[in-house]
């Protein structure tokens, strides 16, 4: 199997560099993002199981 070689000017080469970083960059974004919803979601999960500690110790003192 030959591979050939073809020929890429600076320019190019500059180009494909900045599309590289750009595609990085929206990568890392992403997972920041995806990392800020997962907080959210796990901010919203510990408000439910303080409002269900809330609801447990009130139906605990209305039985008393």
């Amino acid at each position: 199997m030959v591979i050939k070689a073809t020929p890429i000017t600076l320019e190019q080469l500059k180009r494909k560099e900045v599309e590289a970083a750009q595609l990085e960059a929206n990568v890392l974004g992403e997972a920041r993002e995806v990392s800020a919803r997962a907080v959210s979601a796990r901010a919203v999960e510990a408000r439910a199981v303080s409002a269900r500690a809330v609801a447990a110790r009130a139906a605990a003192a209305a039985r008393a």
